[in-house]
C-alpha cells in the first residue's frame, strides 16, 4: 500500500490555486500527511515590472517579494487555524516550475497539487502546470473543479503495463473512499493493417481473443485493487482510440477525476508528458491525477 507523507500545495493566490490549496489540505488531513503551501516569487518577472514603475516613477512599498512572503505566512496560518493542523510554507525565487521541483526533490514530497491555470473556468493548462507535469518529480493533481467534497468518482486509464498499473494503484490509494472504475481503451482496428493477410475470420478470431485477455487481465486487477478500497472496483474495456475513449468514459461516468500515467500508450522519454496524458489533461472537465 502506498503511503502518503507529504502534499505540497503550490500557490499564487489566484482563484484555481485556492481549490488546489483546499484539495490538498483535505487530502493531507485524510492521510495524516504534512501539508506544505508552496509560493515562487519570480525576480526576472519582477525586473521587468520594475522598469515600468520606474519608468512612471511609481514606488512599490513593501517590495513585492516581503508583501508576498507574508501573504504566504498569512495563508498557512489562516489554513491551520481552520483545519487545527500544522501548515508548513515555503518562499521560493525563481520560475515557478523549478521552485516546486525543487522543493519536491529536496523534500521527497509525496504529491503535488496544483491548479489548472489561473482561472478555472477557462479550458487547457496554465503554463507553470504544464511545465510541472512535463516532467514531474512525483504524482501531480491539476485541480480544474473549485469544489471541496471528496471525489466520489476516479476513472484511472491502464493498459495493464506497469506505468498504469502503479497510477490506478496510487488513485486508490490516495481515494479511497471514491468508487473506482478502471478503462482499457484497447484500439484492436488500429493495428487491423498489420493483419490484413490474416483474412477476415482468422482477423476476428484474433480481435476477439485480445479482447477477451484484455477483459481478463483488468478484471483481476480490478478484483485485487478492490481489497484496499470502500468499494468494489468496476473495469471495461473499450473499442476505441484512448484519449477519446477516457473523456468518453469521465462524462459517461460523471468522474470527478480522472487518472493517467504520465507516458501513457505511446514511446515518449521520461522527460516527455505521453500524447495520450496531453489530451486529456487538456480536455477533461474534471480533475486529473497524472503519475511518473
Amino acid at each position: 500500500m502506498t503511503t502518503i507523507r507529504s502534499v505540497v500545495a503550490a500557490t499564487d493566490f489566484s482563484p484555481a490555486s485556492d481549490a488546489a490549496v483546499r484539495r490538498a489540505s483535505h487530502l493531507a488531513a485524510t492521510h495524516g500527511a504534512a501539508l506544505c503551501l508552496v509560493h515562487a516569487f519570480d525576480v526576472g518577472v519582477w525586473h521587468s515590472l520594475k522598469n515600468v514603475f520606474d519608468a512612471q516613477r511609481l514606488t512599490v512599498e513593501p517590495p513585492p517579494d516581503v508583501r508576498m512572503q507574508q501573504r504566504l505566512t498569512d495563508c498557512a496560518a489562516s489554513l491551520a487555524a481552520s483545519t487545527g493542523r500544522e501548515v508548513g510554507v515555503h518562499f521560493g525565487l525563481g520560475p515557478p516550475a523549478k521552485v516546486i521541483e525543487a522543493y519536491v526533490n529536496a523534500h521527497g514530497s509525496s504529491l503535488v497539487v496544483i491548479g489548472s491555470r489561473a482561472e478555472p473556468t477557462v479550458s487547457g493548462l496554465g503554463s507553470t502546470a504544464l511545465k510541472v507535469v512535463r516532467k514531474p518529480a512525483c504524482p501531480v493533481l491539476i485541480v480544474r473543479v473549485a469544489e471541496d467534497r471528496p471525489y466520489e468518482t476516479v476513472l484511472s486509464a491502464v493498459d495493464l503495463r506497469a506505468g498504469s498499473v502503479r497510477a490506478a494503484s496510487l488513485a486508490v490509494a490516495l481515494f479511497p473512499s471514491a468508487h473506482h472504475h478502471l478503462l482499457y481503451a484497447l484500439d484492436a482496428e488500429s493495428g487491423s493493417a498489420a493483419w490484413d493477410n490474416l483474412g477476415r475470420e482468422p482477423l476476428r478470431l484474433l480481435q476477439a481473443s485480445l479482447y477477451s485477455q484484455a477483459e481478463h487481465d483488468l478484471q483481476q486487477l480490478a478484483q485485487s485493487l478492490s481489497a484496499a478500497t470502500r468499494h468494489p472496483l468496476s473495469a471495461t474495456v473499450a473499442d476505441d482510440v484512448p484519449a477519446r475513449a477516457i473523456l468518453v468514459g469521465a462524462a459517461n461516468l460523471a468522474a470527478d477525476c480522472v487518472v493517467v500515467g504520465h507516458h501513457g500508450l505511446g514511446t515518449a522519454t521520461e522527460s516527455h508528458l505521453g500524447s495520450m496524458a496531453q489530451h486529456v489533461i487538456y480536455a477533461a472537465l474534471a480533475d486529473v491525477l497524472v503519475v511518473p
